[in-house]
């Protein structure tokens, strides 16, 4: 098939560390989202995502944990990754990811040594949605930020980027204010992602959409989301649970 299963994670998981504006960034929101992905050949999917703060709290900042998770009839993911934020400075401190497809599978690891040069895929997708809203390179006149993360393997892997709109995004969780990012690899410019994050709560994804040769092959699509319960979401956000089903 044209798109593996394991681009589910890629897909929506990605990404680095360059070029945005030294503007003071949105606070983190613990959340949980559940959304519909559709791809072209494979049976749709169900991908939850939590974002929850974990218990060491120090002197050198609070540890947080991207979970992403998804399911379909044949196969089944989990992302994990951990992080320290310590106010605008983030590092990657652990990842680990499982995949199984038809009962074959696999389990990855990288450990807090290997991810000090650079992030995982789930660290690096918070750190860019949340420096998203004010990143310099957002039009066709100026040079594409670059984005240098390392993949499940800890092979490093980079894209191209530009912020290409700040509109407000509708989608069956409710409407939000959102900042859409294209990102491509250099090597294969036919293949474009298409990443909205929420503007004010990083690391949320409101929808996805993956195009090759100008062409629609999946997307991602946001469809419930709880705000926990301790956390004080911006006055735009959803509340607390936006579940219409």
């Amino acid at each position: 098939m044209s798109l593996n299963y394991r681009s589910v994670f890629k897909a929506t998981a990605a990404l680095a560390l360059a070029c945005w504006a030294s503007l003071a960034l949105a606070a983190p929101t613990p959340f949980t989202a559940h959304y519909q992905l559709d791809i072209s050949g494979w049976p749709d999917a169900t991908i939850t995502h939590a974002l929850s703060r974990q218990g060491d709290v120090s002197h050198s900042g609070d540890v947080w944990e991207s979970d992403m998770r998804a399911s379909i009839k044949v196969a089944s993911g989990e992302e994990r990754g951990q992080f320290r934020l310590d106010g605008d400075r983030i590092q990657a401190l652990d990842y680990t990811s499982t995949y199984s497809l038809v009962g074959i599978g696999d389990d990855y690891h990288l450990d807090r040594s290997q991810l000090q040069a650079l992030p995982d895929r789930q660290t690096a997708l918070f750190e860019l949605s949340r420096k998203a809203p004010s990143a310099r390179c957002a039009s066709a006149q100026v040079s594409p930020c670059q984005l240098d993360y390392q993949n499940h393997k800890g092979k490093t892997e980079m894209l191209y980027y530009r912020v290409i709109d700040r509109g407000d995004i509708e989608t069956p969780a409710g409407t939000f204010p959102g900042v859409t990012v294209d990102a491509w690899d250099p090597d294969k410019q036919g293949r474009h992602l298409y990443f909205t994050f929420h503007r004010e709560i990083p690391g949320l994804l409101l929808k996805m959409r993956y195009v090759r040769d100008d062409e629609e092959r999946s997307h991602l699509t946001l469809t419930d989301l709880t705000l926990a319960p301790s956390s004080a979401a911006p006055s735009s956000a959803a509340p607390a649970s936006t579940n219409d089903g």
